[in-house]
């Protein structure tokens, strides 16, 4: 078995594509039908980024011990029985976890990871939903510059060594794929929408004995989420005029028949971001704004346009948000979300 040995690797240029938009514009961000797109949005700049969901598997926190997976592509981690690197050859019988679709960094599939445990990494799917394989990694070094890894095929071909040198953000990328950092957030942003894993139908601890992972339970779907860069300060308030309405995906229900007539979007001040109380957590939009209706076999989705979202950026900025389609512009696909936003005055 031959070791490859990759220290302070080069990263990858970006292949991101960087948009200037029309500050208190409407715009469509591009995710495609098949949420192969991460799309930036910075709002006081009027840049949007977009990035290849396919480009990083793993983000390591520059500043202290998380990782996070990209399970905008479905990467998923597993905890083998072997104690050894070198032992583990096989996946089989095992459930894999996914991170928590809250961005909480508590509850991604590598908390409360461990020095020279093995792991096994399932690397997700490409833009045609193609799987991507499967490695073995083990985490054997880290400290407050870096990270040192190593990850092989399950047959243990492939075995290769690195060290990861931590950039000036957030995060540092990695792609196990092209086995080296890349970049993936632009310097400065607000919320980021993107693909995230969901778990549809039983968990595997409720069927017992007859539980088959990814077929009768534990399988996971790709949605459409929208993430606060609450990293940096973001925070945002949400003004729902029908908060205590329920939100389901039967197209009769009431609030499935609010419009945008309904929406207090042109009314909305600088005190109504106060008085309504902001979060900085990482889904304070999540899913908030969209739903698929039944038949799901439909792909039809309400998007609720009379929800405000009022944010303010990492500047001290302020700005209301609210979301008018998914398929947006030109588009006749779904995946193509389009939003207005603009100052939020005094």
């Amino acid at each position: 078995m031959t070791s490859l040995l990759f220290t302070n690797c080069v990263e990858d240029e970006p292949e991101s594509d960087i948009k200037t938009i029309e500050l208190g514009a409407t715009l469509t961000a591009s995710m495609g039908s098949d949420l192969s797109t991460q799309v930036y949005v910075n709002l006081s700049e009027a840049l949007i980024t977009d990035v290849p969901v396919n480009t990083w598997e793993l983000a390591f926190e520059n500043n202290g011990e998380a990782i996070r997976t990209n399970s905008a592509k479905k990467v998923a981690v597993t905890v083998p029985s072997e104690g050894s690197f070198d032992e583990v050859t096989s996946d089989q019988g095992l459930v894999y976890v996914y991170d928590a679709e809250d961005g909480d960094l508590s509850k991604t599939a590598l908390a409360g990871w461990e020095l020279n445990v093995p792991y096994i990494l399932d690397l997700g799917i490409d833009q045609n939903g193609n799987t991507l394989g499967k490695k073995k990694l083990m985490i054997t070094a880290h400290s407050s510059t870096g990270i040192s890894i190593q990850y092989a095929n399950l047959d243990g071909s492939g075995l290769i060594t690195d060290t990861v040198v931590f950039d000036g953000g957030d995060f540092t990328f990695y792609s196990l794929i092209s086995e080296q950092t890349v970049t993936v957030e632009p310097a400065n942003w607000d919320f980021v929408l993107t693909g995230v894993s969901l778990r549809t139908g039983a968990p595997c601890a409720a069927l017992g004995p007859g539980a088959v992972p990814g077929i009768n339970c534990d399988v996971y779907r790709l949605s459409t989420t929208a993430m606060i860069n609450h990293y940096n300060g973001v925070e945002l308030a949400v003004d729902d005029p029908f908060a205590d309405l329920e939100q389901n995906d039967d197209p009769t229900s009431e609030k499935n028949l609010k419009t945008i007539e309904d929406s207090n979007y042109e009314l909305l001040t600088l005190n109504d971001y106060y008085s309504l109380g902001s979060s900085d957590a990482g889904d304070a939009i999540g899913r908030s704004w969209l739903n698929i209706l039944t038949p799901h076999s439909s792909a039809i989705y309400k998007v609720y346009d009379f929800i405000t979202y009022l944010v303010k950026d990492q500047d001290g900025n302020y700005y209301k948000v609210r979301f008018l389609a998914y398929k947006g512009g030109d588009n006749a696909e779904n995946g193509n979300p389009t939003f207005e936003y603009a100052r939020l005055e005094e």
